[in-house]
């Protein structure tokens, strides 16, 4: 809905196949491409063909993060405990913000979950293994200055 001319734009004619499905599935919305506004993805299974995944997206003009369209949504980490689950606990599900700045500096879950490993260029990679050879080289010097012999380890 807009504020100007036209009021209310078209979002498609829906999703027409003449290949009968088997069987669909919803990925949740973390997995979504959130950039492209995708707000719904959902995996159809059909008899010959395999399965073809149906994108649902909203068209906007900008291309920064809509908030609007993506509220908070479930993490990955479990609220409780299969104890506490057992034990009739019944609390609400752990979320994170799919804002992909937020989910890059961490910030995302509400959660003590581990963060990935970023990923490392080739020139940062080269960078690192320079500084552990001369690290490396230090260390054989030492060893050396102390007359053990470190080659009969290897």
């Amino acid at each position: 809905f807009e504020d100007k001319d036209p009021y209310i734009n078209k979002l498609g004619d829906g999703f027409r196949s003449t290949t009968p499905g088997k069987g669909y599935c919803a990925i949740p919305k973390r997995g979504l491409d959130i950039m492209a506004c995708e707000t719904m993805r959902i995996m159809k299974l059909t008899n010959k063909d395999g399965i073809h995944p149906l994108s649902f997206t909203v068209p906007r003009k900008s291309d920064a993060f809509q908030d609007d369209i993506f509220p908070p949504a479930p993490a990955p980490t479990p609220a409780h405990t299969f104890a506490e689950w057992k034990a009739g606990s019944s609390k609400l599900p752990i979320t994170m913000k799919l804002d992909p700045t937020s989910m890059a500096s961490g910030a995302g879950g509400s959660s003590g979950a581990p963060k990935k490993a970023a990923f490392k260029t080739v020139p940062m990679l080269s960078k690192e293994v320079a500084s552990l050879k001369k690290h490396i080289d230090y260390l054989e010097g030492k060893l050396k200055a102390s007359k053990i012999d470190f080659k009969a380890l290897e």
